[in-house]
């Protein structure tokens, strides 16, 4: 008796799921696929628009004027401010190697499509920076700088309109 009852559970079990399964797979099958808007621009100029937090590492690998001889190690935090339409200016505190300086920055910023973008510094302390970017959100993007004569990433943050 014992024996029958399992067969029949089994069996009521299994036919549930043979019944079930093509129900299962055929709404399986027509949930929608969720694709990225190919084709409709994600980002913009104006995506990046506000007051930013910026903290920097890296290497100082060529010389540069009034400096100690590379290589030598690099950190940066600044405050940047993006106006949405391709223009930034700050102001930054540099450590390189030890030595402690002040500085301010302005120059402009492009976003692309895919939401990679560059960015061209004029410094106050007359070195040129070049940086490609790549944007997490409007809130935040992430760096490097692209002049061959430093190696340095960057964490950029935005923490105001």
């Amino acid at each position: 008796m014992k024996r029958l009852i399992s067969g029949v559970a089994i069996s009521v079990v299994v036919a549930v799921v043979m019944i079930a399964a093509p129900t299962v797979t055929n709404t399986v099958k027509r949930l929608p696929v969720v694709h990225a808007d190919e084709g409709n621009p994600v980002c913009s100029v104006g995506t990046l628009k506000g007051s930013y937090a910026v903290s920097g590492q890296g290497t100082v690998v060529a010389q540069l004027p009034n400096l100690p001889p590379p290589p030598f190690p690099f950190a940066e935090v600044a405050i940047a401010t993006l106006d949405g339409a391709g223009s930034v200016s700050g102001k930054a505190t540099l450590n390189l190697n030890g030595i402690a300086v002040q500085g301010t920055f302005n120059g402009t910023y492009t976003v692309k499509p895919d939401c990679t973008g560059s960015l061209t510094l004029r410094t106050s302390l007359g070195i040129p920076v070049n940086e490609n970017f790549v944007v997490l959100g409007n809130r935040a993007f992430v760096e490097v700088d692209t002049d061959p004569y430093i190696v340095i990433t960057r964490t950029v943050e935005r923490i105001g309109d």
